[in-house]
């Protein structure tokens, strides 16, 4: 067990995307087996899976974090409408984000595991992010994660100012199908089976933590590997 007021951490260097390692020690996470089943089929689409991989092996810091921050610690969360442990995670990172303003950022990935509704919220935040309104969409959808429909999300998006017409379109794109491709190809390299997920800095860990661990985990990242490849 992790203490909390201590941890001792234990890591996996992951061979595989290096510089990266995972944390040996998690906790609780949501699931499915038919994990994105219906969101692409087809032996090309295999083929384009097994091309964003090999890109996420490639330069995984890039598909995870996109352009950094300089001086502070990235924070890679996927998760899923649908899961309450995303929701427990989502509750504590607030709390982290109030104590340690300026220590870290977190870049967000859909990874929609558990049916209709969860592809259908995270289409509805992707297309939204395209009007600069990410966090009020996400904001309105976790409390309703059950929501299937086009009608409901397109209520939303009018509610929260935005053109719904071209919120519409952006939600059923082939750019949004790309989007949560990538997502889940980061997720499949880096072993996701379920969420909550999560690479703060260089370690990679699946389920729910405590808020001290996590805190912990943000002080132990000062090497910034990523900083360095980037550069």
């Amino acid at each position: 067990m992790l203490s909390l007021r201590a941890p001792s951490f234990n890591f996996r260097n992951l061979d595989d995307v290096p510089p990266f390692r995972e944390l040996t020690a998690t906790g609780t996470v949501t699931t499915n087996q038919s994990i994105f089943a219906g969101l692409s089929t087809g032996d090309g689409v295999s083929a384009a899976a097994r091309v964003l991989a090999q890109q996420v092996r490639d330069n995984p810091c890039d598909a995870l974090f996109g352009a950094l921050v300089p001086g502070r610690v990235p924070v890679a969360v996927f998760s899923d409408f649908r899961c309450p442990n995303c929701r427990v995670m989502d509750a504590r990172l607030l709390e982290i984000e109030q104590d340690m303003p300026d220590r870290f950022y977190i870049v967000r990935h859909e990874l929609p595991i558990l049916g209709d509704g969860s592809k259908m919220a995270s289409r509805a935040v992707l297309a939204a992010d395209r009007q600069g309104a990410y966090g009020e969409m996400y904001a309105r959808l976790i409390r309703t994660p059950a929501v299937t429909d086009l009608a409901f999300v397109s209520q939303v998006a009018a509610g929260i100012g935005l053109d719904v017409e071209a919120f519409q379109s952006d939600l059923q794109s082939s750019r949004i199908t790309e989007q949560l491709m990538k997502s889940k190809a980061v997720a499949d390299v880096f072993n996701f089976i379920g969420t909550p997920a999560f690479v703060v800095g260089r370690t990679a860990f699946l389920g729910t933590v405590t808020v001290s661990v996590f805190k912990a985990l943000i002080g132990v990242e000062t090497d910034r590997p990523c900083d360095a490849a980037d550069t």
